[in-house]
């Protein structure tokens, strides 16, 4: 028994003939003329996608979704065709542990052994508006700044054995096909320019690890860690290693999950670990008021709420903040594109860029798209959680950003 997968109406996996072509070789050849002809054709046809790819043609956001070229979009593959070799993992990696107990269904999430586990559903439409904003997104800083995507799993299949997911029938969608076999094909197909953070593998690798919060949606610092250095490997810079930041940590965290379980199920506490940047950093940011405010990039915990204690990293949610390293004085600049889990994953870029800019998707009412040519930016990073691939209003909101 398979777990609930991608719905789609095709069975099979798309494949755009001016992206793979057909994969077949002839042989012999026909006479000379049909070679000229068949050229002529090529180039005519080639004309027609260059020009409809650089303004945004069948697959563009001036549509609607539903007049995209499907072909662009990685259709999940029938249940007769076996899952794609897995990702090689390190000598080191592990293997998730099931709990000790049944999962409790509480309506927008599961618990088992005091850990809460929200649940992800795939939507089709939203995850093609998803795809459609990060070509656009692509497209308009395309010869400005280099685009990276990464897009966070959540905590259930990262840190669940598939087997455990399937013998109790857990109502989630498989997190690993989402992402791997549809979402960054798709980026990926749709705009080479991109460059993909593949993150699941790199965290299930970690699995044993403090990688996730179980009384909140989000992962913790070292999560964002992991996160961090996967898009150095992509980037082709050297991660600073996680030892070289200090330490903290603070005990009691309890976040939504908890609230979302009520008296139905009481969640155990976490405890929140921070790594500080160090160095002449800090972090600045417009409150409700459109108060300029300072703050460090990562606040000291002490005597804090429990329910508050995320607040410390990067200040929380906010529609724009930057970070600034004063070490850095010649540093380069980048944006951050990014849902509340990228709090936990800016301080890490400290280490590299002089100032870095960001802007909350959810919250931000400016053109990314200006502003990171008004700063120079040499990098775009959209850092958000599948949770935001199930929203297609806010795929729409996304695209209108680079608009």
């Amino acid at each position: 028994m398979e777990r609930e997968y991608l719905r789609r109406q095709n069975s099979g996996p798309q494949r755009h003939p001016q992206l793979y072509g057909s994969g077949r070789r002839r042989r012999g050849g026909p006479p000379w003329i049909v070679w000229v002809l068949l050229a002529l054709v090529l180039i005519v046809l080639a004309t027609v996608v260059i020009v409809k790819l650089t303004t945004g043609g069948e697959a563009g956001l001036d549509e609607p979704l539903e007049s995209a070229s499907s072909s662009f979009f990685y259709s999940p593959p029938p249940e007769s065709i076996p899952d794609p070799t897995p990702t090689p993992q390190p000598p080191a990696a592990q293997e998730p542990q099931a709990p000790q107990s049944e999962p409790q269904d509480l309506g927008s999430l599961m618990a088992a052994d005091g850990f809460g586990y929200a649940y992800y559903h795939f939507d089709e439409e939203a995850a093609n508006q998803y795809i459609l904003a990060v070509d656009a997104a692509g497209r308009a800083l395309s010869g400005t700044a280099a685009l990276y995507s990464l897009i966070a799993p959540t905590s259930m299949d990262v840190l669940l054995p598939e087997e455990y997911l399937v013998q109790h029938n857990v109502n989630s969608s498989d997190q690993r096909k989402a992402l791997d076999r549809y979402l960054i094909p798709s980026i990926n197909a749709m705009n080479p320019e991109v460059k993909t953070v593949p993150l699941f593998e790199p965290l299930r690798a970690h699995c044993g690890e403090a990688l996730y919060y179980g009384s909140d949606r989000t992962w913790t610092q070292l999560g964002g860690y992991y996160a961090y250095v996967e898009f150095c490997k992509t980037k082709g810079i050297e991660p600073a290693a996680l030892d070289s930041f200090t330490k903290e940590e603070y005990e009691g965290f309890l976040g939504g999950l908890s609230t979302e379980a009520g008296e139905a199920y009481a969640l155990e506490p976490d405890t929140v670990t921070a790594y500080l940047p160090g160095g002449k950093t800090s972090l600045r940011y417009y409150d409700e008021e459109g108060e300029l405010a300072q703050w460090p990039v990562i606040l000291n915990g002490e005597g804090y709420d429990s329910s508050l204690l995320y607040l410390i990293f990067a200040a929380g949610d906010h529609a724009y903040k930057e970070l600034v390293n004063e070490d850095l004085p010649e540093g380069p600049v980048c944006v951050v594109v990014q849902d509340s889990f990228g709090n936990y994953f800016i301080p890490f870029l400290t280490r590299h860029y002089q100032r870095v800019v960001v802007v909350d998707c959810r919250y931000y009412e400016g053109s990314v798209k200006e502003l990171a040519a008004e700063e120079g930016a040499e990098d775009v990073i959209l850092l958000n959680s599948l949770f935001l691939t199930t929203d297609a209003s806010a795929g729409e909101r996304l695209a209108g950003l680079f608009g």
